[in-house]
């Protein structure tokens, strides 16, 4: 886990800025005080930021500001942050600013956002191994890591995890398939982490600090 207790429970108590009821949902001052924690170092909280740069979201957009944020809670080992900061290498356009076009640096970012239980990056490296973006073609690699996606996301159903899970699935030998079975078997073990999902680890600390009341 991330900050000191006081860290964590300033955290939490933005949530209900960014999440919560029209009557009290303000992302300005999130926005604001987002911005105290992370200049403080606090992962979580840069990421958040490096979020709202990227949609203007309570901010004017600006996408070096969100890759600086995002970069900065990535090298801190925040899992969502390194599959955003992934995200930039995979997709990066001069109107960015921000870096540039590199696939093997995004896989890189995305494994490490996968071992670290984020869904988005186990998904990312699995679609990645499926078309060879990045890293070699490994049907073995990617049923590993669509099988791990569907396991870590405990938002939704993720779709497209089965899909990419499933195509590569069929196109495993016996012996590949119990191989791959067991080193899931083996990951699944410790993941996800309760920070594996931001949205997730979020609420935890807004219940824990007691803010939930003022969300729908």
């Amino acid at each position: 886990m991330w900050g000191d207790d006081a860290e964590r429970r300033a955290f939490g108590e933005i949530w209900p800025l960014w999440h919560g009821s029209p009557g009290v949902r303000d992302r300005r001052l999130a926005v604001k005080r987002l911005r105290k924690l992370a200049d403080q170092g606090y992962a979580p909280a840069q990421y958040a930021l490096g979020w709202a740069y990227f949609d203007g979201d309570g901010v004017r957009r600006d996408y070096a500001k969100s890759f600086e944020y995002c970069i900065a809670a990535a090298e801190q080992g925040y899992p969502a942050a390194e599959g955003m900061v992934g995200t930039f290498y995979a997709m990066a356009k001069p109107r960015h600013g921000a870096c540039e076009l590199d696939p093997v640096r995004a896989a890189y970012w995305y494994r490490r956002g996968a071992e670290g239980g984020n869904p988005g990056s186990q998904y990312n490296l699995a679609s990645g191994y499926r078309t060879g973006y990045g890293v070699e073609k490994d049907v073995v690699e990617a049923y590993v890591w669509a099988s791990l996606a569907v396991h870590c996301n405990s938002l939704s159903r993720d779709r497209m995890s089965e899909v990419i899970r499933d195509e590569a699935a069929a196109g495993l030998s016996p012996e590949q398939k119990v191989g791959a079975d067991r080193q899931i078997e083996k990951l699944t073990r410790d993941l996800p982490h309760m920070w594996s999902e931001p949205a997730v680890y979020w609420r935890i600390l807004a219940e824990r600090a007691g803010a939930l009341q003022q969300t729908p």
